[in-house]
């Protein structure tokens, strides 16, 4: 039962040390904004932003 009870333990422990990982590292510092502008049938100027990411890892 002991076995047990520290195995639970390290699996709740490495799930919180993964989640502040892939918290702090995704922090978007390579990523850029592009700004399209198009134009509807009615001749609306319509804008729409797109993400650029150019991390290696995207979590």
């Amino acid at each position: 039962m002991n076995k047990s009870i520290s195995f639970s333990v390290i699996i709740v422990l490495l799930s919180i040390v993964t989640i502040i990982f892939i918290s702090r590292s995704n922090n978007h510092l390579e990523c850029d904004t592009k700004s399209e502008i198009t134009y509807g049938n009615n001749g609306e100027k319509i804008i729409s932003e797109i993400h650029l990411c150019k991390e290696k890892y995207n979590l």
